[in-house]
């Protein structure tokens, strides 16, 4: 599946496949200190992930896509699983920025709050660690401090701060 920004084919949001496994490591890596696990991915660990993914029927992996010189350039990634009666975002990255971007992440990840809650009408949440230096980007993209636990924050979307974002399907 690929998600467009209505009538703009040059943003988009591809679901993975084995050939972006070795970019979502990378990115992984160089971005650790924002994530729970702190450790170094290998390639032998990202492949077995998404063996385990690809298996998963309510686990989905985005890569952001930005059309630059006729081509895809891969830029970021998020993702998103149900769990039991509600939606957890994950990973949502910038991986790589294009010069001159008109487009931004948080686009990127309002489109893909959008196709959420138009698909499943349940509870979009993420856990951001405390130390995470995006935490205030989260909040102003909509999502409200549910509770603090340990060293994480459970956000939960208003969806009525949500920005309203068209989109297509491919």
């Amino acid at each position: 599946m690929i998600l467009y920004l209505e009538n703009d084919s040059n943003f988009r949001l591809k679901l993975i496949d084995k050939n972006d496994i070795e970019n979502l490591r990378v990115w992984k890596n160089k971005n650790k200190e924002s994530f729970f696990l702190k450790e170094d991915i290998t390639r032998e660990q990202q492949i077995n992930w998404f063996l385990k993914y690809e298996k998963n029927k309510e686990n989905f992996m985005f890569v952001v896509q930005e059309k630059t010189n006729d081509k895809y350039i891969d830029i970021g990634c998020m993702g998103y699983r149900i769990i039991k009666d509600k939606i957890d975002v994950y990973n949502i990255m910038r991986g790589y920025k294009v010069r001159n971007s008109t487009y931004t992440m948080a686009t990127a990840f309002n489109m893909m709050n959008n196709y959420l809650f138009d698909t499943y009408k349940l509870d979009i949440t993420c856990k951001v660690l405390i130390s995470n230096k995006a935490r205030n980007w989260y909040e102003l993209l909509g999502f409200e401090n549910k509770f603090t636990q340990d060293d994480y924050i459970l956000y939960k979307l208003d969806i009525n701060k949500l920005e309203k974002l068209k989109y297509t399907k491919g």
